[in-house]
């Protein structure tokens, strides 16, 4: 019992230990002209130390000092990344030593090879690669009244709407058309609002809700909830998805699906 005791004391103690610093991103991108440079900028909510660590390779240091304004020239001459996002992480220690970490945040890169490693790919590749592989249609099971169809199933965010320091929409609007094979009705088409929680143990939990028609003049709504699970060279982020869709015309007709699929907002307007 006393074991029991000094472990939860102890593991207090570090979660107390933990500061609770909030990073506000002021500017985070890469100057278009050559030699390129990262220009980072942002304020704490208290007075910090700071580092950046990017592409969790490199540690770079932005102030020994305590300040609440951090700012930083970073070039980009003898580094290297396998990918045209970057992922950078903030760190620090506030006045009392205590150690804080921001959210992931990520960095796009300027159309330039040299700062790819073994990259002899011209963007214009890369892009169509990119828009190939986020054309791959979302397998997808649909199961009612003790039956199941498999279908095939496309979403599109059009509109997203991001918060500062984000790597993912707040939340976004988006079309999505689905084919049922085998089924009296094999197409539906879903407009809808989708809101993303970051989480650290994945990459996000997003419920939303759509309004659909499948052309036949059956019409109605479709709550969902999706799970962002890992993403991939930071361009997609592979998820899985369950809906329900309820047609009140015909509750016989209402229908669970599962789903996996790729997310990302290459085709989107954002806010």
């Amino acid at each position: 019992m006393k074991k029991f005791l000094l472990a939860v004391l102890v593991y207090t103690i570090s979660l107390f230990g933990q500061s609770e610093i909030e990073v506000y991103l002021i500017d985070s991108y890469v100057t278009p002209e050559k030699p390129h440079k990262i220009i980072l900028s942002f304020f704490t909510s208290d007075s910090t130390t700071s580092k950046v660590i990017l592409n969790e390779k490199y540690e770079i240091e932005i102030s020994n000092k305590l300040s609440d304004m951090h700012k930083t020239e970073i070039p980009l001459t003898n580094l290297k990344f396998d990918s045209l996002y970057v992922p950078f992480q903030i760190i620090g220690n506030d006045k009392s030593g205590n150690q804080f970490k921001s959210e992931k945040y990520q960095i796009s890169l300027p159309e330039a090879d040299e700062l790819l490693v073994g990259s002899s790919q011209s963007f214009f590749t890369v892009c169509c690669f990119g828009g190939v592989i986020f054309g791959l249609p979302s397998p997808t099971i649909i199961f009612n009244n003790k039956e199941s169809y498999f279908a095939l199933s496309k979403e599109i965010p059009i509109m997203s709407f991001y918060s500062s320091g984000y790597n993912y929409p707040s939340g976004y609007l988006g079309i999505e058309y689905t084919y049922i094979f085998n089924s009296n009705t094999n197409n539906t088409l879903k407009l809808g609002y989708k809101h993303i929680f970051q989480t650290d143990l994945i990459e996000y939990i997003s419920p939303g809700v759509s309004a659909l028609t499948d052309f036949k003049g059956g019409n109605g709504f479709s709550p969902e909830l999706s799970l962002g699970l890992f993403r991939i060279y930071n361009v997609f982020t592979f998820y899985t998805k369950y809906s329900y869709t309820v047609l009140p015309s015909n509750n016989l007709l209402n229908y669970h699906s599962v789903s996996i699929g790729l997310y990302s907002n290459f085709f989107s307007i954002n806010f």
